[in-house]
């Protein structure tokens, strides 16, 4: 907000800080020049085919400008890091890596506290394939729906949901429509955005965790779902590597 209504600096409100944490990119107007800006990721960079392009041209001048005048540079991950040095040219030894940690309560249930009745709200009456993320391009859920129609057509796979777990975001049109021309539709499930202790029992009832994601400054949902100990599939790039590691399976995407 402050960034959008050009409001003044700050400090004429009377705010006055040694050091300056922008933790998402932007920094608003501010005298302060001892400045740590948190970067998660450059995918409007990396994937320009997936984002609109006003958003790309207001990004990439913004967050470089921003960049080169901080003090300092947080990264969620080496690969975000690597980025950040090769497209906006900045001193490697200005960029630290910080990872992100999926929050405690996100854990392996025992069976007393697996609660079925969620598995019920959502209308989910078979063992299933779960994926957790926003419905937008990056994220792959098009090429992972189109996986799932060949698993069902084994004798296995007959048995199995498809459970994704997100808020729609951009261009998620095609998405929806990978869903709706399947000939397995009726198995494949948007839940939508989900309430935490929800999402906590979905991990715990699954029997796999795929994230097809073709690129993460980081990563959540699949640290999540090893807590939970879930079994986790992810494509071998960007971050994914450094997430998931050898505790899961990693593909080459």
């Amino acid at each position: 907000l402050w960034n959008r209504f050009r409001f003044p600096a700050i400090e004429f409100l009377g705010f006055k800080a040694d050091v300056f944490h922008c933790p998402d990119y932007l920094v608003p107007p501010t005298l302060n020049r001892k400045i740590v800006l948190t970067i998660h990721d450059l995918a409007f960079i990396r994937f320009p085919e997936f984002n609109f392009d006003w958003f790309i041209k207001k990004y990439t001048g913004e967050v470089k400008k921003n960049a080169r005048i901080s003090k300092k540079i947080i990264a969620d991950s080496e690969s975000t890091r690597n980025d950040i040095v090769n497209f906006f040219g900045i001193d490697p030894l200005k960029v630290e890596v910080i990872y992100l940690a999926a929050d405690d309560i996100f854990r392996k249930l025992s069976e007393k506290e697996k609660n079925m009745d969620v598995l019920k709200k959502y209308q989910i009456d078979k063992k299933y394939i779960l994926s957790v993320g926003t419905i937008e391009p990056r994220k792959n859920f098009a090429a992972l729906i189109r996986t799932f129609n060949n698993i069902k057509k084994t004798k296995i796979g007959s048995d199995y949901k498809l459970v994704i777990v997100g808020r729609t975001g951009w261009k998620s049109e095609a998405t929806y429509k990978e869903k709706e021309n399947s000939p397995y539709s009726d198995d494949i499930l948007f839940t939508g955005r989900v309430a935490d202790q929800d999402l906590i029992q979905l991990y715990n009832w699954a029997e796999l965790f795929v994230y097809p994601s073709f690129f993460e400054g980081f990563g959540l949902p699949p640290l999540e779902a090893m807590n939970c100990g879930l079994p986790v599939i992810a494509f071998d790039t960007s971050s994914l590597k450094e997430v998931v590691g050898d505790a899961g399976i990693l593909i080459p995407s």
